[in-house]
This record gives C-alpha cells, structure tokens and sequence, in this order.
C-alpha cells in the first residue's frame, strides 16, 4: 500500500513539472508584452553649466598700517572691531634711542652746514666787490663762488639724509626745520588713519619694539589692519581644468556654511593670470564680487560658489543616458506607433546628465530609455 501511494504522487508532481515547463515560454511571453519600454519625452529646456569650488569671504580692500619710525608702541587707541574714521589716531610710538641720537647728530650736521654757507655766502659777496675794485682775479672770484655752491649741495644732502631717517616725513621734518620739536626726550609720534573702515586685527601690543615700515628692508612691523566691510567679495581657487570655461561678467551662485538656506548672486570681476602650484594641482585665484551687501557677511567665512559659465535656452534637451554611439554616430531609439525606431542625432552639448540635440528628433518625440535587459544578448 505505501509503495502505490508514492507511486502515486511521483507521477502527480512528473505531470505537474511538464505542464509548468511547457507553460513557462508563454508566461514569459504574456509577461514581456505587458512592459513596454520606459521613454521619456523630448522637451524645450535651458539649461546651465556650472564650475563649483569653495572659496572664502575677504574685504574688497584691506590695508597693512604700519609706523614710518622704529621704536616702542607707546600706546594703541583701538581694538579689533572697532570702526575709524580717515585721520583718527591709532597708536602712538615712541622714538627709539639709536634713531633719537641719528636725528640729533643729522640736526648738527645741518646746522654746520647752514654756517658753512653763510659763511662762503659773505665771501662771494665780498669777492665780488673786491674784484669790481680790481683787488683780485677774475679766478679768485670763480673760486669763491665755487666755494659757496659747494656748501649749499652739501647742505641740501644733509637735508635729505634727516628726511630719510625720519621715514619721509615732511610734516616732521618741518617741524625739525623750525625747531618746534623735544630736545631732551626721545620724540613721539602718532600713526593715523588713511582712511575710513574696521580694524581687522591688531598684531602688536603696547611696550612692543617695532621697525619702520620704510627704513628697514623687508617692510619693517605691521601695526594692524584695516578693511573696508561695506563691500565684501569671494576669493576662489579654480583648478587648471575648469579655468578655460570661466570668464570675467559670468554670474555666480554662492551659499554660505554659516548661513544654510540663504544664497547670494555674485560676478566674477578677475581672473589671475599666475597660477599657483600645490601638490602638483595647478589653481588659479578667481575674485567674485557680491551684488547685494550684507551684514552678515564677514571676513573668512567660507562661501560654495557655483560660476556659471554657459547659459542655454529653449534647446532641445535628452538624458545623456538614452545616448548611444552606433558606427561612430550618436543614435536614440525613439518609440513610434509602439516600435521603437533608430534615429541618428547631432549633439551639439553635454553637460554631465543632459545633452542638447540640434538634429534627428523633435520635441515631444518618446526617446527609450534603454535597460540592462534590453541590453542583454539572447542566449
């Protein structure tokens, strides 16, 4: 009895395996017919290309303020933040004693000198009068005159050296001219604003020994820095790649980290002709100015900028997907009356998703979008 029972249900599951074998092309067929391929339509677009990078936000002017004289800060007026106006007194210095003892010793040597030319000043004078009396040559005469103008040279030169070691100052050097200036002490003098804008940072603290910015090589001390925060820009490093597609005039996109959701539109304004070499990326610095001022904008904020270097209109655009290269030319599939048709295209652009078609479909045309099952060969 058992043996006839699995007899039994070996030929039920035999037959059943037979029937789903001789069934199974037909499901398969059913199942092929009832997915039509996916398409989508052929549409008039504008379409943008873009070269992102990240920059930083930087004042559009920033000003290194340092001393025309070396000595010790005696005291500083201001503090980071804080807004000057053009002229207003930033620090005092307090002339150091080597540049107090040259300053005295140039004043000397000045004044010997202006004696010295009084003195051959008379001589001249009265050479000349004894010469119209004929008491003298017409040589010694010439002498005398020489005598003179040789003082005035060697004045005007010790002039000049004073005014060198007093920076160039011709306020201050007035001032020496006149007398009007401390003897007995090292003198003081104050650094003033040379125009309006924010301290930036100050480098320096009061009873620091500076270096004149112009006496000494390599630009002596930076005292501070002023910027203009009414008018910010972005200064961005733009690969050597992309450098080629970017433009003085374009428009650029910027958002900010600190200030997610909010975005700016800006334009790019310069380009630098150097490149920088970092690790063997070359980059070129490229300033975008901002077109709408705000004070949330500060220095060093770091800034996604999107520079956009093509602006297409109403084009005909396709997924770069449904693309396909067929003998050298580029071919969609286009589905006409449910048959799907080989059409050859020219593209005139791509960008990394779409491409502009100028020839072989029109708008509203289906374009098949091809599937790894279609692309499979039949085995």
């Amino acid at each position: 009895m058992p043996k006839k029972i699995l007899l039994t249900i070996a030929i039920l599951i035999t037959a059943t395996g037979i029937g789903l074998y001789a069934y199974l092309p037909e499901l398969q067929s059913n199942s092929s017919e009832k997915q039509p391929p996916a398409t989508v339509e052929v549409v008039r677009s504008s379409l943008q290309t873009r070269v992102s990078e990240t920059g930083t936000i930087q004042p559009s002017k920033t000003i290194e303020i340092k001393s025309q004289f070396s000595g010790e800060v005696a005291q500083l007026f201001v503090s980071s933040g804080k807004p000057v106006k053009k002229g207003e007194v930033l620090a005092i210095i307090r002339q150091e004693s080597s540049q107090a003892r040259q300053v005295a010793q140039l004043r000397a040597a000045i004044q010997e000198e202006r004696l010295n030319v009084n003195t051959a000043q008379r001589e001249w004078v009265r050479s000349q009068s004894l010469f119209t009396k004929g008491f003298i040559s017409q040589q010694d005469l010439e002498t005398s005159e020489h005598n003179y103008q040789r003082t005035l040279v060697r004045l005007e030169l010790a002039e000049r050296q004073l005014l060198l070691a007093l920076g160039g100052n011709k306020e201050l050097f007035q001032r020496y001219q006149e007398g009007a200036t401390q003897h007995t002490r090292p003198e003081e003098f104050q650094v003033l604003s040379p125009t309006d804008g924010t301290v930036l940072e100050i480098l320096v603290n009061a009873g620091e020994i500076i270096t004149s910015g112009t006496a000494t090589f390599g630009g002596g001390t930076i005292l501070m820095k002023l910027a203009d925060l009414s008018r910010m820009i972005v200064k961005a490093k733009i690969n050597e790649v992309n450098i080629p597609r970017v433009a003085v005039n374009q428009d650029v996109d910027i958002r900010l980290d600190a200030l997610p959701g909010q975005s700016f539109q800006g334009t790019v304004i310069g380009i630098a002709t150097q490149g920088v070499k970092t690790e063997n990326i070359v980059s070129y610095e490229v300033t975008i100015a901002i077109d709408t001022q705000n004070k949330v904008l500060k220095p060093m904020l770091t800034a996604n900028v999107d520079i956009v270097t093509k602006q297409l209109e109403n084009v005909l655009t396709i997924p770069l997907e449904t693309l396909r290269v067929e003998n050298g030319d580029d071919v969609v599939e286009v589905l006409i009356d449910d048959v799907p048709k080989i059409r050859r295209v020219r593209v005139a652009f791509r960008t990394d998703t779409q491409a502009v078609i100028t020839q072989g479909i029109q708008e509203h045309d289906k374009v098949i979008i091809p599937s790894f099952e279609a692309e499979k060969s039949p085995h």
